[in-house]
């Protein structure tokens, strides 16, 4: 009896177990699904906002890292079958442009310390393979893309600016991204076209968005970022979205215009409307009728003069 209590029990303890939902890890937040688009509906040319963002899912970078940054920002996320798109609003009460007059393109320096936003997106392995992944599966490995508020583009990998492949300027990187920016006054935008990481695909990718702010040249960059829980390159607690193989925006069918009904009776002019009846006088009685009239009302005197009769008779 008791080994089949023990038995019963046990079995309602696994049950239990089986029941309870497992949660993915508590920095993986999910920012929301991200839709599809050609890439003609972007103009890589200018730092401008195209139509096409309306439609685009939008991730707020409002996490601000105890360093003391002040900056808010807006990233929107689209994507292609050649490629992941980017738009950046930031929003700087401190604009700061570094003087790179006596830079050469192609030169290594701290481009991280700058007004500037990030783009890191968590790969497979450690370096080398720049497969996407979904956020929180791949440890410390990813890649990161940076524009700074004066349109000059870095990219480097895993973990850390190191001088063997860090990419700085626009002749290294211009096979790994495309890029434009636009300044207005304490605003500036950021236009992200990556391709390096190969053709997208529906699914989770693993994303963090992260703004610097520079306080003065060549001083302290402060950071915001869009998951809280996760660094600079912490991609095991990076959030992610979801690409859905949907169209960000369908264009409506055009409107059917009614044609107007044809004119009756030829020419230019409008048909005449019918004459207005005009009343004629009242139809005269049919003789039936007033006959039908005095045999109702003979009728109505009898049945009166029998009730009189009636009550007379009863007293």
């Amino acid at each position: 009896m008791r080994k089949a209590l023990a038995i019963i029990l046990t079995l309602a303890l696994l049950a239990t177990l089986a029941a309870i939902p497992v949660f993915a890890a508590p920095g993986n937040q999910n920012f929301g699904n991200a839709k599809k688009i050609s890439d003609s509906d972007v103009d890589m040319s200018n730092g401008e906002r195209d139509a096409i963002w309306d439609y685009a899912l939008a991730i707020a970078v409002d996490n601000t890292d105890t360093g003391g940054g002040e900056i808010t920002g807006t990233a929107w996320l689209l994507w292609s079958d050649t490629a992941y798109y980017i738009y950046v609003e930031v929003n700087d009460p401190t604009p700061v442009s570094v003087d790179m007059s006596d830079w050469t393109d192609g030169e290594y320096f701290d481009a991280w310390v700058s007004d500037s936003v990030e783009v890191f997106i968590e790969v497979a392995g450690d370096r080398g393979d720049a497969t996407p992944q979904p956020g929180g599966n791949y440890g410390e490995a990813c890649w990161q893309f940076r524009i700074d508020r004066d349109g000059i583009p870095s990219s480097y990998q895993r973990d850390g600016a190191w001088t063997d492949d860090f990419m700085c300027g626009p002749s290294v990187n211009k096979d790994r991204y495309e890029w434009a920016a636009k300044q207005d006054g304490n605003k500036y935008y950021t236009k992200f076209k990556i391709t390096y990481l190969g053709a997208p695909k529906p699914g989770e990718l693993g994303i963090q968005i992260q703004i610097n702010d520079l306080q003065e040249e060549f001083g302290g960059a402060p950071q915001t970022r869009s998951s809280d829980s996760a660094g600079s390159w912490d991609a095991d607690q990076f959030g992610y979205a979801v690409l859905i193989d949907e169209p960000a925006y369908v264009a409506p069918p055009p409107a059917v215009e009614e044609e107007a009904p044809a004119a009756v009776g030829g020419g230019d002019s409008a048909p005449e409307p019918p004459p207005i009846p005009v009343p004629g006088p009242a139809a005269a009685p049919q003789t039936g009728d007033a006959g039908m009239i005095a045999l109702v009302a003979l009728l109505a005197i009898a049945a009166a003069c029998v009730v009189v009769f009636r009550k007379k008779s009863v007293k």
